[in-house]
């Protein structure tokens, strides 16, 4: 259409041209012509502008459908590259030692690079229950928990009004939503989600999306829950399920190192059971075994949260009082002897003593040591004179 018009002006100039040059050498022709001539090339002029603006408004609208597609791309580009760059994120922490809250985080913060305007919520469920938060706070119901476990498969919902069973989303603002499950082994142990407060319509893009994301993430969790399996194994004792000697001993470094920038006290106690050798011969090793839990069970139910209790070794085991003074541990141990002296052990009659029973020798830095090694000799030393003074006692 355009080459069209731009001939016909061409012609209308030089039909113009020819008829001005004719006249400025004297040849006129009639005024009808001239008048037929005007009327004409007017005419055709307004019908081609016309027919032109229709062609051109029909461009226009290609371009802007055109932009918007290009546009379209780009944001799905953009996109595309945040899901790349999550999933590198994700993946690349497979070589890495990290915990339960540090995949939480590395997987919202990348999330959440691609919904900036959302709330992104990760969620495991169950004995390892924790909650990372990008975005305004949402408690999650039962119900709503419940579906997607047993579902177990992503649930995408554009309006919470018309579900009855999202009214606690409702109330707390929620206008949508994606879902998407963690499994391991098939088991729904946690959840991702995207909620918008701003009436957001998701699209099964971005639900494909958070599938792509699920995927590694549950492999990722699942790794680092067997890593802390690991851990925790390498560190405890696999009996009483306290610290071991060698994971202890560090501990007792590092309580001892914040002490002393604190300028407060530590106060360490060593136990030993009384004739536990005799316990054990009399009454076989299973029984040996479920009294030293018992014991274990009793200390770690009788001090508080800060205290750490150990197996030292055998029929030994050691805690741990930071910011405790010798006065109130000698307290504590006495407590925790009664309690076990009371303690109706199998067969604990045919003891020595009569009686399954504790010794407690008590130690306190820095006013009896200046060292830990120094602290846990001086703690044994008095589990020593325990020993030496009659047994069931606690000696400072």
């Amino acid at each position: 259409m355009r080459k069209f018009r731009n001939t016909f002006f061409l012609l209308v100039i030089a039909y113009i041209a020819v008829l001005t040059i004719t006249f400025s050498r004297g040849i006129q022709f009639s005024v009808n012509l001239y008048f037929f001539t005007l009327t004409t090339v007017l005419s055709s002029i307004i019908v081609i502008e016309i027919i032109y603006t229709f062609y051109v408004t029909e461009d226009i609208r290609q371009f802007q459908r055109e932009k918007e597609k290009m546009m379209l791309n780009i944001l799905d580009n953009e996109q595309e590259t945040m899901l790349l760059s999550t999933l590198t994120d994700i993946i690349e922490t497979f070589n890495e030692d990290i915990t339960l809250d540090e995949i939480l985080n590395t997987v919202s913060e990348s999330l959440y690079n691609i919904f900036k305007k959302e709330t992104i919520v990760l969620q495991l469920l169950g004995n390892n229950f924790k909650k990372t938060l990008k975005g305004k706070n949402i408690d999650f119901s039962e119900d709503i928990l419940r579906q997607v476990s047993d579902k177990a498969f992503p649930i995408l919902v554009n309006n919470t009004r018309s579900f009855a069973q999202y009214s606690d989303l409702v109330k707390q603002g929620v206008t949508s939503f994606i879902i998407s499950p963690f499994h391991q082994k098939r088991n729904v142990i946690g959840i991702i989600g995207i909620f918008s407060f701003d009436k957001k319509q998701f699209s099964i893009k971005e639900l494909n999306l958070m599938r792509k994301v699920s995927a590694p993430t549950s492999l990722l969790i699942e790794n680092a829950m067997l890593f802390d399996k690991t851990k925790i194994l390498s560190i405890t004792d696999s009996l009483t399920l306290l610290y071991n000697r060698r994971h202890f001993e560090q501990k007792l470094e590092e309580v001892i190192e914040n002490s002393e920038r604190r300028k407060t006290e530590v106060s360490l106690c060593i136990a030993d059971v009384d004739f536990f050798k005799h316990y054990n011969d009399v009454n076989g090793h299973q029984a040996g075994d479920f009294a030293l839990k018992k014991i274990a069970e009793i200390f770690k139910s009788g001090v508080k949260g800060s205290d750490i209790v150990g197996r030292y070794g055998g029929e030994e085991f050691i805690i741990i009082f930071p910011d405790t003074d010798k006065e109130s541990v000698v307290k504590i141990c006495e407590t925790m002897r009664k309690k076990i002296k009371s303690y109706e052990f199998p067969n604990e009659q045919a003891q020595p003593n009569k009686d399954l029973t504790v010794s407690f020798g008590v130690a306190t830095y820095p006013e009896d040591a200046q060292t830990p090694e120094e602290l846990i000799k001086k703690a044994d030393f008095a589990l020593y004179r325990a020993k030496e003074m009659g047994k069931d006692m606690v000696v400072t």
